[in-house]
């Protein structure tokens, strides 16, 4: 084995173990599940158009890999993963075609073994790493027809690479565009070559027909129109986010992303300069296999439902070779100089796969987690409701062992007459009701009628954040309250607690105590307050604190702020207090009491002669709890 194979092949090894190093550590997310549940169905259903927004050569692979895979995390993962180590040597080729440097070769294949992006989407189940590898592939194999009396059997090669790219995901016309423009500058004095390759062109235009055919109604529903995106606005995300994310990845804080960043791409600046001085016409396709997508993307956005990074992956390569371009030249002026720069590089990189293997802020998803946590505390006759149908396939993923209900189902508004009943019969038949917001509540719940619902309806137990869905747990009343006392305590200046109902003065760990304030305000209020109810006791060691149970929110479940208030209005607001397991047994207290949620501020609390009371808290009846059974 020769030095350069040796060279590769620890470069390919080194690639294989960063893309398959912790490659289930993170939950499935969203389009990863529905990559694995369109990948389960019926061959016929996943290559058919209006199955899925893009095309069907990825479904269909992962089909086939299923099949003997399975469709475990790392599994599904897997293919891209594979697929994604392919990037290191193909470069490597390419790099070797375009410049007469050997270093360009290897500095090309050092960024693209470390690349925080391509690691990213090699350890996806999507189909992002297939087209950039593929549209990589294609783009080498141009390199070896773009000349004159190039054998048959290059353009055979060039026209399946290139078909499946297209086949895979539409920014593969951006990757072929930049072709064109790189042949037709080769070629502009040998019409024989230039004509074969417009055969071949106009071949891979026919290939595609059958999918315009089968895609275009469902893509023109998909589409909008925004051309204030050819603004500045649109130059920051496209230019701006996509250099950042080329650069350093996803999972760097802002600052040193930009700090990071203006390395590598000073560096690529000394690449098109270098390019443009030596009128390297090879060379060049470098330069517009990352700048001819870029700018593609850019004057098409306004016509896209809207645009991530990860649309233009296939530009990455261009960019690394740009890149390493500048990165030869600089070490033709000072070999301590290129190899500062590589090693600055080398250095980003790693601090980026740091964020993304270990720093959790930069989850991707954490669905499957939260389906562990219902699972771990849910209760007999619980039921889940999940708010959103787009996350069917990911809730069919993880799916706990409850009843599961999906509101709104199909086409049907929450407020509908059917999803009304549906929602009644899901109170009457279960004790308990955890709530799954999924994606952005706004879209498919614009007037919160579930969450108002619930909250006039229910008492919220718990809240807690995942990425990408947000859980609440709401527990259904009982029959009839244990406790019901009055009274005439103030808050702030003019909210009165007029009232409340406890169900129960003896609860068991692991219940919720159910309590239903009575507000009513004697004048508009200004201050828009949020209300603590805590119960109390002593030092929990969980919260360093004594609080045991809480569930702090605006009035009514977040749904009737404080400033909304008419005076004399009764407001009725609903806690659950939920009491964890390990709780003793014994006396507790629960206080009440409303603060702003902006200095954290308690509102005055005065009894109802008018003495402030202690800590600005009003204290209700002692709460006994039970052994533990």
């Amino acid at each position: 084995m020769n030095r350069r194979t040796f060279g590769l092949v620890a470069l390919i090894l080194v690639a294989t173990a960063l893309r398959l190093f912790r490659l289930a550590a993170q939950d499935i997310w969203g389009d990863e599940a529905f990559s694995i549940f369109l990948s389960q169905q019926p061959l016929a259903t996943v290559v058919a158009g209006a199955a899925d927004t893009h095309p069907p050569f990825y479904p269909f692979l992962l089909f086939l890999w299923l099949t003997v895979a399975g469709s475990s995390a790392f599994a599904t993962r897997a293919l891209s993963a594979l697929i994604g180590i392919l990037a290191v040597p193909l470069i490597f080729a390419l790099a070797r075609r375009l410049a007469t440097a050997p270093r360009v070769a290897w500095f090309a294949a050092i960024l693209a073994t470390v690349s925080p992006l391509l690691i990213y989407y090699s350890q996806e189940t999507r189909m992002y790493e297939l087209v950039a590898v593929l549209a990589l592939a294609s783009t080498y194999f141009a390199t070896r027809i773009v000349k004159p009396a190039a054998p048959l059997g290059r353009y055979s090669v060039y026209f399946v690479v290139t078909t499946l790219a297209l086949y895979t995901h539409y920014s593969a016309f951006f990757t072929l565009s930049a072709q064109n423009v790189f042949a037709f500058t080769r070629l502009r004095k040998d019409r024989a070559t230039l004509a074969r390759w417009l055969v071949v062109q106009a071949a891979l235009g026919v290939a595609y027909v059958p999918w315009i055919f089968a895609q275009t109604a469902f893509l023109r529903g998909k589409a909008s129109a925004r051309f204030d995106e050819w603004g500045w606005r649109g130059i920051e995300m496209i230019f701006g986010k996509t250099q950042f994310a080329f650069s350093v990845g996803l999972t760097m804080e802002a600052q040193l992303a930009f700090v990071a960043s203006s390395v590598f791409l000073l560096a690529a600046l000394v690449g098109v300069i270098v390019t443009w001085r030596a009128r390297d016409t090879r060379a060049a396709l470098a330069l517009l296999a990352w700048l001819v997508p870029v700018g593609i993307a850019y004057c098409i956005n306004p016509i896209m439902p809207f645009f991530f990074e990860r649309y233009v992956l296939v530009a990455l390569p261009g960019f690394i070779l740009t890149v390493a371009l500048g990165l030869e030249a600089i070490s033709r002026y000072s070999g301590r100089a290129g190899l500062g720069f590589l090693s600055l590089m080398i250095l980003f990189s790693a601090f980026s796969l740091d964020g993304y293997f270990f720093n959790d802020a930069f989850a991707k998803g954490k669905y499957g987690q939260m389906m562990q946590f219902i699972a771990a505390h849910a209760q007999p006759g619980d039921a889940i409701i999940l708010n959103n149908p787009l996350q069917k396939p990911l809730y069919r993923y993880y799916a706990p062992n409850l009843p599961a209900y999906f509101l709104p189902d199909g086409d049907a508004s929450l407020q509908d007459p059917g999803s009304r009943a549906q929602l009644a019969q899901i109170a009457q038949t279960h004790p308990r009701v955890w709530l799954v917001q999924f994606g952005n509540p706004a879209e498919y719940d614009p007037t919160g009628y579930l969450e108002q619902w619930l909250a006039a309806n229910a008492f919220k137990a718990l809240a807690r954040g995942f990425v990408d869905a947000a859980l609440n747990l709401y527990a259904l009343p009982n029959p009839a309250p244990a406790v019901t006392r009055e009274l005439r305590a103030t808050l702030g200046d003019t909210i009165q607690l007029r009232g409340y109902d406890l169900d129960r003065t003896e609860i068991a760990p692991g219940q919720i105590a159910q309590l239903t304030l009575r507000w009513q305000a004697t004048a508009p209020v200004a201050a828009r307050y949020k209300v603590f109810a805590h119960v109390l006791g002593e030092h929990n060691p969980a919260m360093q604190s004594p609080v045991w149970a809480q569930m702090d929110h605006e009035p009514v479940g977040g749904t009737r702020a404080t400033t909304t208030w008419q005076p004399g209005e009764t407001i009725v607001d609903r806690y659950g207090l939920l009491l964890p397991t390990e709780i003793p047994p014994g006396a507790y207290q629960i206080e009440i009491g409303m603060y702003d949620p902006q200095t954290g501020a308690r509102a005055p609390a005065l009894d109802a002669a008018g003495t402030r009371l202690e800590a600005d808290r009003i204290l209700l009846m002692p709460l006994q709890v039970q052994p533990r059974r």
